[in-house]
């Protein structure tokens, strides 16, 4: 699946925090407490607990990576946009695990959690992975191509 971005924000109707974190285990709380505060002053806070499981989601896949790399917390409507940009341009695919594995359902969470989600590659190299979480009336999204 691959998304694309719509038209350019309406600065009075999106509102965007872009935080660089580590390729270190760190990365997954600093991403909870980012994702928390932002949903906070938005007053997004009845969708939190699906976004705060989708950032770390994403920041964990990332985090193996081992570089550098942004986690975009971008506010639509009554939605959040979680994207998650890092260096590697291997696609995200989800895997296919056992029951007994605690492991390799990162993307089947975040589908789970998200309205619609889905990757991109950047013209710089890399790609960005995206979640689109929102309340019922956010329910379109703008993102799938």
């Amino acid at each position: 699946m691959t998304g694309t971005m719509g038209t350019a924000p309406d600065t009075e109707r999106e509102r965007r925090y872009r935080f660089p974190l580590p390729p270190h285990p760190i990365a997954a709380e600093q991403a909870r407490i980012l994702t928390r505060l932002a949903l906070a002053g938005w007053g997004l806070n009845a969708i939190a607990e699906d976004a705060l499981l989708v950032a770390v989601e994403l920041v964990a896949n990332a985090v193996k990576v081992g570089e550098v790399f942004h986690l975009t917390l971008s506010r639509r409507d009554g939605a959040v946009l979680i994207e998650v940009s890092d260096s590697s341009e291997a696609c995200p695919e989800r895997q296919q695990r056992s029951f007994d594995r605690v492991d390799g359902r990162g993307l089947l969470l975040v589908e789970a959690c998200s309205k619609d989600w889905g990757w991109r590659s950047e013209a710089t190299g890399g790609k960005t992975v995206w979640s689109l979480i929102g309340t019922p009336a956010a329910q379109s999204s703008p993102l799938r191509t």
